[in-house]
């Protein structure tokens, strides 16, 4: 079993590995921080799996996934995330990943049987997520002004959501104050929006701010 994690936080890679090398033991870790790395280890070497994050420092991991699966299309790939919010879910499988997971509800034995899963062939989804498309596909809803949001403003959206301040977004995202603004601007553009306040009524509406 060769396993590439991608992940720009070192508690939690070395956390992956060591519970990949005990649980599938002579298991052969590897381990990149940025999306330039993961493209090179990928084409460096033989893979049986990628274990992927969302965030990758100021990068968005989804927007790799094409040029990888492009490049090495039967690779499977596992998204494992901050992120449970179907947006991202739905855009991961699209874009060619394997199996979403939550790094909240991801318990070791299920990412175990992610793995198993995708190295057969199959796809698989943590049990509340796969749960929460489903309630979503039978609500037959239209769609809502913040699916139309990009992977990034997404992410914007979420930490505004939650009461962050533009340079507290700034700062966690490895991006400008004046980058954060304007990310802000566009996502109250598209959302119809106009002040910070609606933006956070909007997310407890729909259940996106926790």
């Amino acid at each position: 079993m060769r396993v590439l994690i991608a992940d720009d936080h070192m508690i939690v890679r070395s956390g992956l590995r060591r519970m990949l090398e005990a649980e599938f033991p002579g298991a052969v870790v590897g381990e990149v921080t940025s999306c330039r790395e993961l493209l090179d280890q990928a084409n460096a070497a033989r893979w049986d799996v990628v274990i992927l994050d969302v965030a990758l420092g100021t990068e968005n991991g989804l927007n790799v996934l094409p040029q990888l699966k492009e490049a090495h299309p039967t690779l499977p790939v596992i998204v494992l995330s901050m992120y449970g919010e179907r947006q991202f879910i739905t855009r991961a499988l699209a874009e060619g990943a394997s199996a979403y997971l939550t790094k909240e509800q991801a318990a070791d034995e299920e990412l175990f049987r992610a793995i198993r899963a995708v190295c057969a062939g199959r796809r698989y989804l943590g049990e509340a997520l796969a749960e929460q498309l489903a309630d979503h596909l039978a609500k037959d809803r239209g769609d809502k002004p913040h699916e139309a949001l990009s992977g990034r403003e997404l992410e914007v959206f979420l930490l505004l959501a939650a009461a962050r301040s533009v340079s507290e977004i700034a700062e966690r995202l490895g991006l400008s104050v004046k980058t954060v603004s304007t990310y802000r601007t566009r996502i109250l553009e598209k959302m119809s929006l106009e002040t910070n306040a609606e933006l956070i009524q909007y997310a407890v509406r729909n259940g996106l701010a926790g």
